[in-house]
């Protein structure tokens, strides 16, 4: 498991910016749009020192020649298949790159919760607590951990889908 940082890195967004970069630059027709997700993209929240990045496409035409690419480019393949491709690349943050179809509901859901966390202290503070608990109870079982975190993130997506957060949103369906 990776350590959970006690202090948020304020360059996150840098490196994200630099990662987004790198990444248009070899994706293939079809990507709609590439966000910075999961705890690094939520000022002021510990999060594990990795990027993770969500790349959205139209297809999974697109997704997959990207994914070849993206391996060419040096990233790993750890998971492929039509509803998400996963690539890991081992940088200065190491970066977790998820690819998605637009047709699938996790990006959005992704992005409603990054939002919400972002608007609401308590709840960060609140996440922050959920993820120290679950690092040190699987601090050797990264499966575990995000387990451990699921039903408090579950909640916290049906919150910010309850108060409007979903229509923050791009609609990159049309």
């Amino acid at each position: 498991m990776e350590r959970i940082d006690l202090e948020p890195d304020p360059v996150w967004t840098d490196r994200f910016e630099a990662e987004r970069d790198r990444v248009r630059s070899v994706a293939g027709d079809g990507l709609l749009g590439l966000f910075h997700v999961g705890s690094t993209a939520v000022p002021d929240l510990a999060a594990k020192p990795v990027l993770d990045i969500l790349a959205v496409f139209g297809g999974e035409a697109g997704m997959r020649t990207t994914a070849a690419a993206l391996v060419e480019a040096g990233y790993r393949l750890r998971r492929a298949d039509p509803e998400w491709h996963h690539l890991a690349a081992d940088a200065e943050p190491p970066v977790s790159l998820h690819l998605r179809p637009v047709r699938s509901d996790v990006w959005r859901d992704q992005l409603v919760v990054r939002e919400y966390l972002r608007d609401h202290p308590s709840a960060r503070r609140g996440y922050e607590r959920v993820k120290r608990e679950a690092v040190e109870a699987h601090a050797d079982e990264p499966e575990s951990y995000t387990d451990a975190k699921e039903s408090f993130v579950l909640a916290l997506e049906e919150r910010a889908y309850d108060e409007g957060y979903g229509e923050r949103i791009p609609d990159l369906r049309k």
